[in-house]
């Protein structure tokens, strides 16, 4: 089950937060690998009444927000006599994550408390790796270091170093193995239920068996408040996050929260730029939001983008599709450098036979083989729309390697029977065909690629590639309109395996959005649209990917809805923009991310979440709907009625 969840990170660090205030999940050396944190948690010590207190305990109210303009997260817990803030960051330039907690006396009485922090690791994910987990108090410099290797090796020789720093310095601590109950090296999560620490030093355990925990001690007055904070840095090797954690402690907590602010709020300017006027408060802000998603979500040093957060779907990949529209979102919005990243890693990671794979992880190297030949036709028409927003030729003469060998390699997947192009899989990876998805962004990039070879003074590949662009653009109308409607595939009524037919498919809207290869009012796709809509009836409503889906269960998708509000922004349909969007928000989790996909029956998020994608779509959406806002300002929904 998907619990409710922020994002903070600076694009090689990347941590989840829960709505309660844990922290469950942080990445590096890139943004999805590896996965460490397990367990990172705040809570108290109340002396008056013996007993321990963790901020998730349901006797407090808990409500997390972004800091505005921000990517920093601020986590609020309060009961009746104590009011609880953490505020969680990572440092824009340093890959080290900033906790801080301020625990502020709302009582008429003065109180004793044991302020804790306490986690649990598993360093480099727990997938059977060589040695064991291991952590130590280092009592000359006051962290805890982590670290995996067997108990004998020096910390220099792990993979990844963690190091862990109170501030300020604890007054006790504790290094655990995780789950002992007793003794020494007693779990710090057990530890710290009696208000005291045991102060063991040294503990390690099997891969997944190690935790630490730090304890200060505070009395508050009535109105008082006190703040304690919690650095974690990571590094390569011992030396390397030590140094890292250097250039951290030489700064306060607040100057390094200031320092990040500060970045953010600075980023965000550029996206304000381009926000367009919606008078609805709460899609501005989810325009905002998306672009500060959409950035986190961008490994810095690559420039790819991870497709989702999430270990269940497994998601920490980059599809060179969604990439393709995370940048062109960025770029609309003038991200350009954002954008231009990424097609440096498509070039990077491009076969010498003019493909992508699959996915890849973020440093490019491929993780799943599988063909989907629609990703080479988007990757063509996205280094189009890079050069139009930006004029950058130098770009268009940099990239033309990459975009011959792409239009190529779409050529020789041309069927000599059939004339339209065969995919081993479609963009949802479930079976192949001659796919209308597929030939839909092969015209794309195709026309996109004649464009670039005209630019670049390659007349005689221009030519070519327009004439078999036109030719496979008429063989789409030609045979995939069947009973007035585009079918999803050449043969759509055949089993095929992981799904019943491929009569429709919400992909098809591809064709108009974003692709531009049939018009959006034509008849034919209007009449695919009213078929799309009325082909499943969900108990929570909403729009699924095509009738017989199995995955999970065959739920609606957040990206459906979206890409249909695409499309009617497109023929400038707005109340049907906004019953889609509405339905979006109606299902959005904390924050308004977006999950893949929301049960048909609860409403409950499923799948990965959120979804890069959608958010890049969101925006996409966004801009159309504010020209159209611009236009008939009389046809906004009023509050009550959105």
């Amino acid at each position: 089950m998907i619990s409710d969840y922020g994002l903070v990170g600076n694009g090689e660090m990347l941590a989840k937060v829960r709505a309660d205030g844990v922290m469950t999940e942080a990445f590096y050396p890139s943004i999805g690998f590896f996965r460490h944190i397990i367990q990172s948690q705040f809570g108290a010590y109340d002396r008056e009444r013996g007993e321990a207190i963790w901020f998730t305990s349901p006797e407090f109210e808990v409500e997390q927000r972004y800091l505005e303009d921000t990517n920093v997260l601020q986590t609020t817990c309060t009961r009746l006599g104590l009011r609880a803030q953490i505020l969680d960051f990572v440092h824009h330039e340093i890959n080290g994550i900033v906790r801080t907690l301020e625990v502020e006396n709302t009582s008429d009485e003065p109180i004793s408390l044991g302020l804790f922090h306490a986690e649990a690791s598993s360093v480099a994910d727990h997938k059977g790796e060589y040695g064991y987990n291991v952590v130590y108090y280092s009592r000359l410099s006051n962290h805890a270091v982590r670290y995996r290797g067997h108990p004998w090796d020096e910390a220099v020789e792990a993979q990844i170093v963690w190091l862990f720093a109170g501030i300020p310095v604890p007054d006790s601590y504790q290094c655990g193995v995780s789950y002992a109950e007793s003794g020494e090296g007693i779990d710090a999560f057990y530890d710290v239920r009696d208000g005291r620490l045991e102060e063991n030093r040294y503990a390690f355990g099997d891969p997944t068996g190690v935790t630490s925990a730090f304890l200060w001690n505070r009395t508050l007055a009535p109105g008082e408040s006190a703040t304690v904070s919690v650095e974690m840095v990571a590094g390569m090797s011992l030396f390397g996050a030590e140094d890292r954690l250097e250039l951290m402690m030489a700064k306060k907590p607040d100057h390094l929260l200031g320092e990040t602010i500060s970045y953010w709020r600075v980023w965000i300017e550029k996206g304000k730029r381009s926000l367009p006027t919606l008078l609805n408060s709460r899609l501005e802000d989810l325009y905002l939001r998306s672009l500060l998603l959409l950035k986190l979500m961008q490994d810095r040093r690559y420039g790819s983008f991870i497709a989702a957060p999430t270990l269940d779907p497994d998601y920490r990949y980059c599809w060179p599709r969604d990439g393709v529209f995370e940048a062109w979102a960025l770029d609309r919005c003038g991200y350009h450098d954002e954008a231009r990243l990424f097609y440096r890693w498509c070039e990077r990671t491009q076969m010498h036979e003019g493909l992508w794979y699959q996915n890849h992880y973020t440093d490019g190297r491929r993780h799943w083989t599988g063909i989907q030949v629609d990703q080479v036709g988007a990757i063509m028409w996205g280094v189009w729309q890079h050069f139009q927003l930006t004029g950058n030729r130098s770009f268009l003469v940099d990239t033309w390697p990459m975009v011959q060998r792409a239009a190529g390699y779409v050529l020789s997947r041309l069927d000599p029977k059939v004339k339209l192009v065969y995919s081993e899989q479609d963009l949802w990876e479930e079976t192949g065909g001659h796919l209308t998805y597929t030939n839909a962004a092969c015209v794309a990039g195709l026309h996109c690629a004649a464009l670039h070879a005209r630019e670049v003074g390659r007349e005689s590949e221009a030519a070519r590639w327009r004439v078999a662009a036109d030719s496979l653009k008429r063989e789409i109308h030609s045979q995939l309109v069947q009973d007035g409607v585009y079918v999803g595939e050449l043969v759509p009524k055949r089993h095929f395996g992981l799904r019943g037919d491929y009569i429709l498919d919400i992909a098809n809207l591809g064709l108009s959005v974003p692709f531009g290869v049939i018009p959006a009012d034509s008849p034919e796709m209007a009449q695919t649209v009213r078929k799309l809509k009325e082909e499943v009836d969900y108990p929570i409503e909403g729009v699924g990917r095509y009738a017989s889906d199995l995955f999970m269960g065959g739920n609606p998708w957040s990206l459906s809805a979206i890409w249909l509000a695409l499309y009617y922004a497109e023929t400038g349909e707005t109340q049907e923009v906004y019953r889609q969007l509405n339905w979006c928000l109606k299902h959005a989790m904390l924050h308004d991310f977006m999950p893949e996909q929301s049960h048909k029956q609860t409403g409950a998020p499923a799948g990965a979440s959120p979804l890069g994608w959608s958010h890049a779509w969101i925006v996409l959406v966004l801009q159309k709907l504010g020209r159209l806002v611009r236009e008939a300002p009389d046809l906004v929904p009023t509050k009550e009625s959105a």
